[in-house]
């Protein structure tokens, strides 16, 4: 779990978000705890004591069932209008029948959800898990590589799974670990979902100092573009993100090394030809894209580097008739961009290299149409493959 501080159920108050019969089935397999906590549950759901089982469930114990940790933390992570709607529509698919009111809020939503189906849940979390990163390093196949493409499924993803889960267990993060894969038209995206470090923390329970210890969930993502075969990662450090690259390589193409490192695959050049490289009218679903910050290295004895940050990086220059450096390394730059779906600009950061960073993911399909328009994008996408 990622802390026992819930962040939305922090008080009774919280927890009303739930509905009285289904918080009430949640919690009864505990009721032992919740008594030896001061909280006695009532036969009657409406008459349930909200302080008496906040101050047993969000409060540090000692004892705390981890089963009910586990439903708690996935309850409140799910407790957003965006995850009720993820929710609502994968029970629908699923035939799950929820309660018919209209009415309930979207703890309560995730509530009934879990208490029908905690996997359906946890892997609805998963899901959502991919829609929140932000920073992605991409790897392109190896030029000219030919290599059967496996989906990530049956003996596959098992065997992906088992590489994935013996390295945790090798850097003492826990068992298990678990890969969920996710089809979305041209992309297949798998969620890595992990045990973090063993962390312990400090409490006070009736005055007298304790600790709590835990092993918080973790997750990382990797997504398969199809239409390139390239791959874009998002893991806690360099290791785990070499850990996902070569085992996707190994299982699903056959090669460790599928997607070499090391290899740059955005340039930033196109920048040095001025803002014709910003043109985006051939972008279906692009409205404008404006640079608003370089980072260039320049070298030399003292090692120069120098940022250039501005409303529109191309109109600052002009005005101050300066232009970017032709002997300068450009690092990283940012662009604001303005989707079809909104007025308000989203900002696309591209670094020299390999990585970017985006602030909302679902929007890299565009964004990659653009840069490799435009010529940011360094090869790439010339794999032979055919499905086993």
């Amino acid at each position: 779990m990622g802390s026992l501080a819930f962040r939305r159920f922090t008080d009774s108050s919280s927890l009303r978000e739930i509905a009285p019969h289904h918080l009430h089935a949640l919690v009864r397999p505990h009721a032992e705890f919740l008594a030896r906590h001061g909280c006695v549950l009532p036969d009657d759901p409406e008459r349930l004591n909200y302080e008496a089982l906040a101050v047993a469930v969000l409060q540090p114990h000692q004892d705390t069932p981890a089963a009910l940790i586990d439903a708690l933390w996935h309850i409140h992570e799910m407790s957003t209008p965006s995850a009720m709607e993820s929710l609502v529509e994968e029970a629908r698919s699923a035939g799950l029948e929820l309660d018919p009111a209209h009415h309930f809020s979207p703890a309560d939503v995730a509530t009934q959800v879990w208490l029908h189906s905690p996997e359906m849940l946890r892997r609805t979390h998963a899901e959502t898990a991919v829609l929140r990163r932000k920073s992605f390093e991409t790897f392109a196949p190896s030029p000219g590589a030919a290599r059967a493409y496996r989906a990530p499924a049956g003996e596959a993803l098992a065997a992906l799974e088992a590489q994935i889960a013996a390295w945790y267990v090798e850097k003492r993060r826990g068992v298990g670990a678990r890969v969920f894969p996710f089809e979305h038209e041209h992309e297949v995206r798998l969620v890595v979902r992990h045990g973090g470090p063993y962390r312990r923390e400090g409490r006070l329970d009736a005055g007298e100092p304790g600790s709590v210890h835990f092993r918080p969930m973790a997750f990382g993502v990797i997504v398969l573009e199809r239409r390139t075969w390239e791959i874009r990662i998002n893991g806690g450090g360099k290791r785990e993100r070499e850990l996902y690259r070569r085992a996707v390589g190994t299982h699903l193409f056959g090669r460790a090394e599928f997607f070499p490192a090391g290899v740059a695959r955005y340039t930033l050049d196109p920048l040095r030809e001025g803002r014709a490289c910003l043109v985006c009218a051939d972008v279906p679903g692009l409205r404008h894209v404006r640079l608003t910050e370089l980072r260039m290295y320049l070298g030399g004895h003292f090692r120069h580097a120098r940022v250039e940050q501005a409303d529109d990086v191309f109109l600052a220059l002009e005005a101050a008739r300066e232009s970017i450096p032709r002997d300068a390394l450009l690092t990283a730059a940012k662009f604001d961009i303005v989707f079809a779906d909104s007025s308000k600009p989203r900002s696309v950061t591209i670094r020299h290299g390999n990585v970017a960073q985006y602030t909302r993911d679902e929007d890299a399909d565009l964004v990659e149409s653009f840069l490799r328009n435009r010529g940011f994008v360094i090869g790439g996408g010339d794999a032979a493959l055919a499905c086993a």
